[in-house]
C-alpha cells in the first residue's frame, strides 16, 4: 500500500460538522489540493419498499483550478454520514482501511468493495450502461467508541485513480445502497389512520455529519476537494410514479418532474450551489400507495360522508314520522278516542263508603302517586292519572284521512281513603287542541 493512501487515510476518514464543514465530501491525499471536483451528480432511487436501502450514485469527475492545466488521475477518498448496506463488487475491504478507522476509535460495522464505472460523453443523457472499470473501490462503515447510539453511522470509501480522472471526455460513477434515509414523518395516530405512513427521503451533499466524527475532519479539514463552478445537482427518482403521492420538497428550488429518460419516473431536482460550502439538502415527504388511487382517505371519506348522511336522515325520518303520525290516519270509519284505564264511567263503579282500597286498585290499577299525611291518621289519597286524544277527520281518500287537529283530554282522579274505604272521589279533567297528539 502506497504512504499516500495512509495520509489520505487519516484526512478521509473524517466527517463534519460545523457550519462550513461537510459530512459529504471528496478528500485528496495532499493539503490544499490543485484541483477540483466537477461536474457533480448525487442521486437517489427511493424504493416502494421504505425498509429497503437506498441506491445513491455519485457521478464526479476532475477539474482544473486553472482551465490550462489538467489535473493528474488522483486518489480520492469520499466521506457519507450513513451506512453502506451491502458491498457491490467481489473481494475484501483494504486491510488498511478498516485498521485505520479502527485505529482512530472507531468500530468497524461492515466493509467490503463498490464498483466503479466510468461513462464516455457520448454516452451522457442515454441509458446505456457505464463502463465498468478493472479496478474497484474499498469501504469502511464504522460508529464512534463510546458514542451513544444516535450519533450515527458514517462510511469512508478509498477511491483509486483511474485513467479517466481528469479526462474532460469521462465522468466516474459510484453506486452504493445506504441504510437509514429514509425516516417516517412525524404524524399524529388520526393522520396515520386517514393518510396512512407518509416517509420522509434526505438527500444532500455536504450535509452535516455526527458531532462525533468532528475531531477527526477538524485535524485535516484543509484536505477536502471543493466543487468547481460547473453545473452539479442532487436528484431523487421514484420509480413508482402512478402511485406516488408527494406532499412537500424542500427547499423551495427544487424542481418535480417526470423523468426524460424512464417512463413512469418521477424526478425531483436540485442545482447544487457550487460557490457557498454550507450544506445543501434536498428532503422530499412522500408516500406510495397501492390500487389504482389512493384508497384509504377516498374511503374514510365516503365512510364519513354515509355516517353523515344516515346521522341526517334519521333525524328527517323521525320528524317525517312524528308528522305523518299526527296528520295522517289510515283505515275508514271514525276514529276513536284512545282507550284508558281511567275514564268517568269507570270511576263512576267507585261508590264513597262502600268499595275497598283492594276494588279500586283492581278497578283501576296501582295509582301513579299516593299521598298520606301523618296527622290524618288512617286517611290516605290515591291519585291516577291518564290522557285521552281523539283525532278530527279532514279530507278522506280511500282509505286515507286527514287529521285537523286533535283533541286531548288529561284526567287527573283523587280517590280520598278512610282507613281501607273509599271517602270521597275528585276529579279533574283538562281539554285542549294540539296540532299533533304527543
Amino acid at each position: 500500500m502506497p504512504r499516500a493512501w495512509g495520509g489520505l487515510a487519516l484526512v478521509a476518514a473524517l466527517l463534519a460538522a460545523p457550519a462550513d464543514a461537510a459530512a459529504q465530501v471528496f478528500i485528496a491525499a495532499s493539503p490544499r489540493p490543485d484541483f477540483t471536483i466537477g461536474p457533480l451528480f448525487v442521486g437517489a432511487t427511493a424504493p416502494t419498499d421504505v425498509a429497503a436501502a437506498v441506491t445513491i450514485t455519485v457521478t464526479w469527475n476532475l477539474g482544473p483550478v486553472r482551465r490550462e492545466q489538467r489535473p493528474p488521475p488522483q486518489k480520492l477518498a469520499l466521506m457519507w454520514p450513513a451506512e453502506i448496506a451491502a458491498a457491490t463488487a467481489q473481494g475484501l475491504a483494504d486491510p488498511a482501511l478498516v485498521n485505520y478507522v479502527e485505529s482512530r476509535g472507531f468500530t468497524s460495522t461492515g466493509s467490503g468493495r463498490l464498483t466503479l464505472r466510468a461513462r464516455n460523453q457520448g454516452q451522457l443523457g442515454l441509458l446505456t450502461p457505464a463502463d465498468e472499470l478493472p479496478v474497484s473501490a474499498s469501504y469502511v462503515s464504522f460508529v464512534r467508541r463510546d458514542a451513544p447510539p444516535q450519533a450515527g453511522t458514517g462510511s469512508l470509501v478509498w477511491i483509486p485513480a483511474t485513467p479517466q480522472m481528469g479526462d474532460p471526455r469521462w465522468v466516474l460513477n459510484l453506486a452504493f445502497p445506504l441504510r437509514g434515509l429514509i425516516t417516517p414523518k412525524p404524524a399524529t395516530w388520526l393522520e396515520d389512520v386517514f393518510w396512512g405512513r407518509r416517509n420522509v427521503l434526505a438527500v444532500s451533499w455536504g450535509d452535516v455529519g455526527s458531532i462525533a466524527f468532528y475531531p477527526l475532519y477538524h485535524e485535516h479539514r484543509e484536505s477536502i476537494v471543493h466543487l468547481a463552478r460547473e453545473y452539479s445537482r442532487v436528484l431523487v427518482s421514484f420509480p413508482d410514479a402512478d402511485h406516488l403521492r408527494i406532499e412537500q420538497i424542500e427547499p423551495a428550488s427544487a424542481t418535480r418532474r417526470g423523468s426524460r429518460l424512464r417512463a413512469g419516473v418521477e424526478t425531483v431536482t436540485l442545482p447544487l450551489n457550487t460557490t457557498d460550502s454550507a450544506p445543501q439538502v434536498l428532503k422530499v415527504n412522500y408516500a406510495y400507495y397501492r390500487g389504482v388511487f389512493a384508497w384509504r382517505p377516498v374511503l374514510i371519506s365516503i365512510g364519513l360522508l354515509i355516517l353523515g348522511n344516515l346521522t341526517g336522515l334519521m333525524m328527517v325520518s323521525g320528524r317525517v314520522t312524528a308528522l305523518l303520525r299526527a296528520r295522517l290516519r289510515v283505515g275508514r270509519g271514525k276514529a276513536g278516542a284512545e282507550s284508558s284505564r281511567i275514564t268517568p264511567e269507570r270511576l263512576a263503579e267507585i261508590r264513597p263508603g262502600a268499595t275497598t282500597y283492594e276494588e279500586v286498585v283492581h278497578l283501576c290499577g296501582p295509582p301513579d302517586e299516593q299521598h298520606q299525611r301523618v296527622a290524618a291518621g288512617a286517611r290516605r289519597t290515591l291519585v291516577y292519572r291518564a290522557t285521552q286524544r281523539r283525532p278530527e277527520r279532514g279530507l278522506s281518500v280511500g282509505w286515507l284521512t286527514t287529521v285537523r287537529h286533535w283533541d286531548i283530554e288529561r284526567y287527573e282522579a283523587e280517590i280520598e281513603l278512610d282507613g281501607d274505604r273509599v271517602r270521597d272521589v275528585v276529579i279533574h279533567v283538562r281539554r285542549s287542541r294540539a296540532s299533533s297528539p304527543d
